[in-house]
């Protein structure tokens, strides 16, 4: 049986090359974009560390270059923020905050250890209440901490692993000079949207002029007690410049950097599949049209129904068979180069994916027209002849 539709297959080898070709594109464009999802989803599913709800994302600018007078005016800027009942906690920090525009990265180890690249973040001790950050080892630091040489940071469980591997990074020190003490460890903190893998971030007391800073607000406060808020802090000074962000909306908008392009990409790979499942169609059809000489002998010699089904479906799993192994070939080589430096895991489930994805299509477009051949009465089919 199998010999056999090996010669059927290579005697109309032309026309079945543009059948394998097809199937082969189909399988190279579901491998990517199941792996694609699969690495997305796996991101999207770790916890970020973060809880935004209610929060808001306050920059203020003094408009001076004095930094004494900046240090004078964010006293006085906190001492405002004492004044609203309905401000539940505020922490102040660089600009560096979660789902904000500015990033600071660098490479950072310890003595005798591997280096990470991981971000920095410089807030104060207030962090934790406000964004509801849980350490799973040491303690946050205090303001009162930052005296000294020695400066205590919080590392990421990610930056743990990479540059301590097993061993208690809570004393150690890290940076070239042996400045920077480990005093606790974030389980997770992904800044930059949901979509992001974990990765490597380090925090350290903020210490300078505070001016931007981010707010848990009551969750009853309306936008007119915002207006009314943004309205108080610039009584302070007519020449300061404010910016209120909600902090999920700049989460929303970090994640649609991820949404909005894998939506493109899954409406082209639907179309594209469309395209292939018709192709799959029209040639089908036209072969057993062509073939009806064949089906008629076929059936007058005694062929059933079923087995006339079962041929042209395993002449076409065969075609399959043959333009996914060409595909497993090229889809391989990520796992095996390490390519991204992603997991293999999500490799291989992108592949199993592709695989019954494609073997699914090609018995569903194969079924209706082999059926509508085995139907056929010898009688009919050999009349033409």
């Amino acid at each position: 049986m199998i010999q056999h539709l090996f010669k059927l297959i290579w005697k109309r080898r032309k026309s079945n090359f543009l059948i394998m070709l097809e199937i082969f594109v189909a399988f190279i464009i579901l491998f990517a974009v199941a792996s694609l999802s699969t690495y997305l989803v796996r991101n999207y599913n770790q916890p970020s560390g973060i809880n935004i709800d209610n929060v808001w994302t306050v920059y203020v600018n003094y408009n001076s270059l004095s930094d004494s007078l900046n240090r004078q005016n964010g006293e006085l800027l906190e001492q405002k923020l004492k004044t609203f009942k309905e401000i539940k906690a505020y922490t102040f920090g660089h600009e560096t905050f979660p789902y904000g525009n500015s990033h600071s990265q660098g490479d950072v180890g310890a003595k005798g250890k591997p280096s990470v690249n991981c971000s920095f973040v410089s807030i104060d001790e207030n962090a934790p209440s406000v964004l509801g950050l849980e350490l799973a080892q040491g303690e946050w630091f205090k303001n009162t901490d930052t005296v000294g040489r020695v400066t205590p940071v919080v590392i990421t469980q990610y930056m743990k692993e990479k540059i301590f591997g097993d061993e208690n990074p809570i004393g150690q020190f890290l940076g070239t000079e042996n400045r920077q003490k480990v005093v606790g460890v974030l389980a997770n903190f992904k800044q930059f949207s949901d979509f992001d893998e974990l990765s490597g971030t380090l925090i350290s007391p903020f210490r300078d002029a505070k001016t931007s800073f981010m707010a848990r607000v009551d969750p009853s406060v309306s936008a007119e007690f915002e207006a009314q808020f943004a309205k108080s802090l610039r009584q302070i000074n007519k020449d300061w410049n404010i910016e209120i962000l909600h902090t999920s909306d700049m989460k929303a908008d970090k994640n649609s950097m991820y949404t909005i392009p894998l939506t493109i990409v899954f409406i082209v790979c639907g179309f594209l599949i469309v395209n292939v499942v018709l192709g799959l169609f029209g040639v089908l059809f036209q072969n057993i049209a062509r073939r009806r000489n064949e089906i008629g002998v076929r059936r007058a010699m005694g062929a059933t129904q079923s087995h006339i089904l079962s041929h042209f479906i395993g002449e076409m799993l065969v075609l399959a068979t043959f333009a996914i192994g060409l595909g497993l070939f090229f889809a391989i080589q990520f796992p095996l180069l390490n390519v991204f430096d992603i997991e293999n895991s999500t490799y291989l489930l992108g592949i199993l994916v592709a695989v019954v994805v494609i073997y699914s299509l090609v018995i569903i477009c194969a079924w209706l027209p082999s059926r509508q051949a085995s139907t056929l009465h010898p009688a009919i089919a050999l009349h033409e002849e």
